[in-house]
């Protein structure tokens, strides 16, 4: 048997684990980013190629994801009309509300386009975790193993 004997040790293990947690956060929020992305929607590709992990986090960028998200047709609370639709000077299809205006869902749902991500709804986070949530237990597992391991 080996002991060892660590002044303070309670400061030094909640060290270990809080160091050791923070890895194996990262690391399954990496693989949640990874798997959930075909479920994200696309039709330029923006919301996903500015997704990021951030420490134990997946940040979508607001306020775009989250009206995706809940999938829902949004309009303006005051004036009850959807987004302002053009053009932008390079083609882009833009979508914008007046800065400042309140939004709404109505009953109505969005429709994702599937031509780059068959899978792409709204709620991706779920969908993704019904998919996936034995596989990300598992990457769990794996970190806690190695990283557990050099503390």
């Amino acid at each position: 048997m080996n002991f060892k004997i660590i002044d303070n040790a309670s400061d030094s293990v909640l060290q270990a684990i809080k160091a050791t947690e923070t890895r194996v956060g990262h690391v399954v929020a990496q693989q949640i980013r990874t798997d959930t992305s075909a479920y994200v929607p696309f039709l330029t590709g923006s919301l996903d190629q500015r997704t990021r992990v951030v420490g134990n986090k997946v940040i979508y960028p607001e306020p775009y994801a989250r009206y995706l998200y809940y999938g829902k047709v949004m309009v303006n609370s005051v004036t009850g009309k959807g987004a302002m639709h053009y053009f932008d000077k390079s083609g882009n299809e833009v979508f914008r509300f007046p800065a400042g205006a309140t939004l709404m869902p109505t009953e109505r749902d969005l429709v994702f386009t599937k031509d780059f991500h068959p899978m792409a709804q709204s709620h991706w986070f779920e969908a993704a975790k019904a998919q996936n949530l034995e596989k990300w237990l598992r990457v769990a597992q794996k970190a806690v193993d190695e990283y557990g391991d050099n503390e």
